[in-house]
């Protein structure tokens, strides 16, 4: 055999029948808007709607990961640029999420 061939150090398994895994990803996104119950961002990455979906986010300078279920997307531009418009539902809020949200939009009305 070629050492070109076959570099593999470790044994390799054939899978028979359907083996499921989860890839997780990490993307900057763009936050459009945000209340306490979800919100709108903009991602390089098409996400099937009713997916779940779980997300760090940083209100306030408070960062919190929670779970959120995406109920639309919508499609900015064409071809190899497109991005895309993704509404969230926070599934479960923490509290601190909510006061941190409630704090930023009395930050906002105020200006």
């Amino acid at each position: 055999m070629s050492l070109l061939a076959d570099r593999r150090t470790c044994m390799r398994y054939e899978v028979v029948g359907i083996l499921r895994g989860t890839l997780e990803m990490s993307e900057s996104v763009r936050v459009h808007n945000i209340s306490s119950d979800g919100a709108l961002i903009e991602t390089s990455t098409a996400v099937p709607v009713g997916t779940t979906q779980s997300i760090q986010m940083s209100v306030v300078g408070q960062s919190t990961r929670l779970i959120s279920r995406v109920r639309h997307v919508t499609t900015i531009g064409q071809g190899p640029t497109a991005r895309y418009a993704v509404g969230l539902e926070f599934v479960s809020a923490p509290a601190a999420l909510k006061a941190s949200v409630a704090t930023l939009l009395g930050e906002t009305s105020a200006d």
